[in-house]
């Protein structure tokens, strides 16, 4: 798949509201790529990021990235003494003690200056350059569907290094590039004073190498999982028979389960879906419909009603 497909796929079933960024650190000697912009002004890593996914693909050396820490912990200039000694984070009143500010500093991510010569950043449709790391600015939702998708293949779980300091630096671009995993971050103090992100998203970073896999891996949950959670199939009821006076609780079970054999459709799914084999399926006039055979194993779960093709199952609470 190509740049723009990848993105079409991310945006269509996820719904993003912004597109993908891409990013790649531009190697020594490297080629800048056409299509991509200098800025005049100069801009922070975060606020770049920002630029690209309403729409802007820009070339970043040096001279154009605002936020020194930042571009020191890429490894695009040496780290200037104040934030290396760990001094500014305590003027900022970030951390409280010098000994913290240097733990914090000593374990974050980042490359040696020299390591590269400038960003590049550019919605994902539009990049011509081969990415390091794609960024997802998502609502949690949304980034709970990446996760479930990169576990898809893999069974694995997700493990993520991350602070609320250094975002898009040091958690979004070097981290995910270093280990070649999955990693997100919430932002941090400069990402959110000197960006737009809204307070209700997060960010999420994707190493290029696995952008298609998860793609395809997020096709496939996009099948069945992803509508029916965001259709929110399995709330139970609020209330049942408004007005109507309740039997003594000792003349009924606690749960009750009633189907409508009638307009049943006989796929079995009730059985297929049910985690404690509440339902059965049996021949009646020649075609097969289910039985709730063990109701006294029932813990309304609503996973029969929600997996109902026909609707015709309902699950009752005394």
């Amino acid at each position: 798949m190509d740049n723009q497909q990848l993105a079409s796929i991310y945006k269509d079933i996820l719904a993003l509201r912004w597109e993908p960024v891409a990013v790649r650190l531009l190697r020594p000697g490297e080629a800048i790529p056409a299509g991509v912009t200098e800025p005049t002004a100069t801009l922070r890593h975060c606020q770049a990021i920002i630029a690209a996914r309403r729409g802007w693909s820009l070339y970043m050396p040096p001279r154009r990235h605002a936020c020194p820490d930042g571009a020191a912990i890429m490894g695009l200039i040496p780290m200037p003494p104040k934030l290396q000694s760990g001094e500014l984070y305590l003027l900022f009143k970030k951390l409280p003690t010098l000994e913290c500010a240097r733990k914090m500093i000593a374990v974050r991510p980042c490359f040696p200056a020299g390591s590269y010569e400038a960003t590049l950043v550019a919605p994902l449709s539009k990049a011509n350059f081969e990415a390091d790391v794609v960024i997802f600015t998502l609502w949690p939702e949304q980034a709970m569907w990446l996760c479930c998708a990169q576990s898809y293949n893999s069974g694995e779980r997700q493990s993520f290094n991350t602070s609320g300091y250094n975002s898009t630096c040091a958690d979004l671009t070097v981290q995910p590039m270093q280990t070649g995993k999955m990693n997100i971050s919430f932002g941090c103090y400069g990402s959110r004073a000197a960006s737009d992100i809204s307070d209700f998203e997060l960010y999420l970073s994707l190493p290029a190498a696995q952008l298609e896999i998860v793609a395809r891996s997020l096709q496939k949950l996009a099948q069945k999982s992803i509508p029916e959670a965001r259709h929110k199939i399995y709330m139970p009821p609020v209330m049942e028979k408004v007005g109507v006076q309740k039997k003594n609780t000792w003349d009924v079970p606690a749960i009750q389960i009633n189907i409508d054999a009638a307009n049943c459709l006989g796929e079995g799914l009730c059985a297929d879906f049910c985690p404690y084999g509440v339902f059965v399926m049996e021949e009646q006039d020649g075609r097969p419909v289910p039985i709730v055979k063990n109701p006294e194993r029932c813990t309304a779960c609503y996973t029969c009603v929600g997996q109902c093709p026909a609707g015709v199952i309902q699950v009752l609470q005394q």
